[in-house]
């Protein structure tokens, strides 16, 4: 009612006016729709010890960092589906009256992943719980070729200047390539990667689903020093190179997704420092053997802290 009210009033407008009102009230209604592909589903069959399928059970899963829930019922099939869900650590709970309630724990569900776990309910009082810790038996139903870098190996690998490309290309297929536009006009930021053998400007960079790319001439991001700094803003790095599904649009080289970390119930906080100095370095190919390495000192410090909010409903996160 508030949308086909705020319509009707238009007509008291030009019509040129009228378009421009209708075009961004569009652009305002899809707008979250570039962040769905960061969402995650879980889904399956619920059935009886016997193999029957069990109808009308309540479903319902819990992210244990944050506290976001989502409830659902199997149907007629015995068959239930929770959609986004952002990614993190879940806990899934199935009751029925006159069956004993169905707990999942330590399910890990990834940015875009489609999870389906099956579960058998036992006869008996809805009071007693049988709990399964991690490692529950789950199918991808996804069927893109990627790979993911986590955000264990994102803070502990060495990664050359701290770079999101440098990420990247430790996913099979991906390759560095050096920039050959017009530094005036790629600022640094032309010839990230390559994927596939694709064109560097043919690789889409998205950023919690949003497109992070130029929007002119396609380059990837990267400040002026041609570098994608912020690694510890990540959880996760994705790189999908193959058949990737129909929710990732514009470009035909590769995605390149990275999801920033979310606050959670809890503060947490790190610091760090990379460091690099010559005296830590081999020779390179070039180096005289009869002359010192040449000199050279990096140093790259930061710090981040995340924490609630309002708990269990809004958090924060930021690095410096």
């Amino acid at each position: 009612m508030m949308i086909a009210s705020i319509v009707t009033s238009t007509y008291s407008l030009s019509k040129s006016k009228r378009v421009l009102f209708l075009s961004l009230l569009a652009a305002l209604i899809a707008a979250p729709a570039w962040a769905q592909t960061q969402l995650g589903t879980l889904f399956g069959t619920v059935t009886d010890t016997s193999g029957a399928v069990v109808p009308g059970a309540e479903v319902s899963v819990e992210n244990v960092t944050t506290g976001l829930k989502r409830d659902g019922r199997t149907d007629k099939m015995g068959e239930y589906q929770l959609v986004g869900l952002p990614a993190g650590r879940y806990t899934l709970r199935v009751q029925k009256e006159g069956f004993q309630t169905e707990v999942r724990e330590g399910i890990a569900l990834s940015p875009g992943a489609a999870i389906g776990i099956n579960l058998s309910l036992v006869v008996g009082k809805l009071s007693v719980h049988v709990t399964v810790e991690a490692g529950v038996p789950s199918v991808d139903a996804t069927t893109t070729v990627e790979g993911m870098i986590a955000e264990r190996s994102l803070a502990a690998l060495p990664l050359d200047g701290r770079d999101l490309f440098k990420a990247a290309i430790l996913v099979p297929g991906v390759a560095p390539t050096p920039s050959s536009a017009p530094s005036l006009l790629s600022n640094g930021k032309a010839g990230q990667v390559s994927v596939n053998g694709m064109r560097p400007s043919w690789t889409n960079v998205l950023i919690d689903g949003m497109d992070a790319n130029d929007p002119v001439f396609g380059y990837s991001p990267a400040g002026a020093s041609g570098i994608f700094l912020g690694m510890d803003d990540f959880v996760e790095v994705r790189v999908s190179t193959q058949t990737f599904g129909s929710e990732y649009g514009t470009n035909s080289g590769g995605v390149i997704e990275a999801i920033t970390k979310s606050g959670s119930n809890h503060f947490h906080g790190s610091l760090f420092e990379l460091h690099r100095d010559a005296a830590l370095e081999a020779r390179n190919y070039f180096d005289l053997s009869s002359r010192p390495i040449p000199p050279f000192v990096r140093n790259q410090f930061g710090a981040s802290i995340g924490g609630p909010l309002a708990r269990d409903h809004t958090f924060f996160f930021c690095q410096l």
